[in-house]
């Protein structure tokens, strides 16, 4: 069977990377040969977001530290 997706171009990434990680998928042409996006690059990207994780790690090296439940429900 042949599935071909449409997806826009700020979720190819995504989607890109869950298709990979199936056993029963097999990747074909452009998106076969693409490698799979490294996510500190992605977070290191945005200023906004590099601040974020370094301010983050820094925090982490101090020892503070939060620990938070997940939701029951979303």
């Amino acid at each position: 069977m042949k599935i071909t997706l449409e997806v826009p171009e700020s979720r190819a990434d995504f989607l890109l990377e869950l298709l990979r990680n199936l056993p029963f998928v097999k990747l074909r042409g452009q998106a076969a040969k693409a490698p799979a996006p490294d996510e500190t690059d992605y977070l290191l990207s945005s200023p906004a977001n590099a601040a974020r994780l370094y301010a983050a790690l820094e925090r982490d090296k101090r020892g503070e530290r939060e620990a938070h439940e997940l939701p029951t429900k979303l």
